[in-house]
């Protein structure tokens, strides 16, 4: 009788069970060994919130705009968490996030286009409710939905600028950051070149 050209490891299901076995089991030691993974079962803890240099954005972003950019100055326990380039109306506009002293978000649009477009462009989701505001002098358009997943938009005309907020803030916390924004002088884009 002639002898089976196949080796004895390829010839049934069980026998590829033990080898992907062999070979997970020897993948996981060469990870563990690392030291670059860790298993840690339960809920994860709050950590501290990276922290980004949103001063620096701003002032190169105020180089590349025809609109003013404003750094806020905001109290003790804000933290800067996120700043990125958005396009609204086809034209750059810095955003720039903060991690509130309560555990918030709030996030911050400068734009120079014109204030229904820089709305649109911030969420396309509904906000039927409309009310007003007054911060520093300044009327701020409040949008907001009954949707618990579409968070409130700010909207103000500063005149040179106009400035959208979004984010999961108290109303408080949309003043203070429209009224900082609002006190803040233009940064000079021609003062660091």
């Amino acid at each position: 009788m002639a002898q089976n050209s196949k080796p004895r490891v390829f010839q049934d299901g069980r026998d590829m069970f033990f080898n992907v076995a062999v070979v997970v089991v020897l993948m996981l030691i060469g990870v563990g060994a690392t030291g670059l993974c860790t298993y840690n079962p339960g809920r994860p803890e709050q950590g501290p919130v990276q922290e980004v240099d949103a001063r620096t954005f701003l002032e190169l972003e105020a180089r590349a705009v025809d609109f003013p950019v404003r750094y806020p100055e905001l109290p003790e326990g804000w933290v800067t968490n996120s700043a990125r380039r958005s396009m609204v109306d086809q034209e750059p506009a810095p955003v720039v996030g903060w991690v509130t002293p309560d555990g918030g978000f709030l996030q911050l649009t400068q734009t120079g286009a014109e204030l229904d477009a820089a709305i649109a462009a911030e969420d396309s989701q509904p906000r039927p409710i409309e009310s007003s505001e007054v911060v520093e002098g300044v009327t701020a358009r409040v949008l907001r939905s009954d949707a618990a997943d579409v968070r409130p938009i700010w909207a103000v005309d500063a005149g040179d600028a106009r400035l959208v907020l979004t984010g999961a803030g108290t109303d408080d916390e949309f003043r203070a950051l429209v009224a900082a924004t609002l006190a803040a002088d233009p940064i000079d884009a021609d003062a660091n070149q």
